[in-house]
C-alpha cells in the first residue's frame, strides 16, 4: 500500500470499487448542515503511469417533490493533483470547510 493511501485511510476514507474496476476513495461527511462538502471522492489518474490525483468534492441537498425525495448535487469541485503533499493538504482545507448560517438554516 503506498503511503498516500495509509494518509488517506487516516482521514477515514473508504477504499470503493467502481462498477468498471476502478479503485476510488471516498469520504462522506454526512449532513449538509454541519460541513459544507457532503462527499469528496479521491482517484488515481494519469495515462500511461497512474501520476496524479482527481479529488472531487460534492455537495448534496435533500429536495422534497410532489412524488418523491430526491438528493441532488447543488455544487460540485474537480481538481487535479500531481503532488500528494498538496493533495492532502487541500483536501484537509477542504474538511474544514463549514456551510454559511444561511446554508445551515435552508
Amino acid at each position: 500500500m503506498a503511503n498516500w493511501e495509509q494518509d488517506l485511510f487516516d482521514l477515514n476514507f473508504k477504499k470503493e470499487k467502481q462498477i468498471d474496476g476502478s479503485l476510488t476513495y471516498a469520504l462522506n461527511l454526512g449532513d449538509q448542515r454541519q460541513s459544507y462538502w457532503t462527499k469528496i471522492t479521491v482517484k488515481q489518474v494519469g495515462r500511461p503511469q497512474k501520476d496524479a490525483w482527481q479529488v472531487i468534492c460534492a455537495r448534496s441537498e435533500i429536495q422534497v417533490g410532489i412524488w418523491k425525495v430526491r438528493e441532488a448535487t447543488k455544487d460540485i469541485s474537480v481538481d487535479v493533483y500531481t503532488s500528494v503533499e498538496k493533495m492532502l493538504s487541500a483536501i484537509k482545507c477542504q474538511i474544514k470547510l463549514k456551510p454559511s448560517f444561511l446554508l445551515r438554516i435552508t
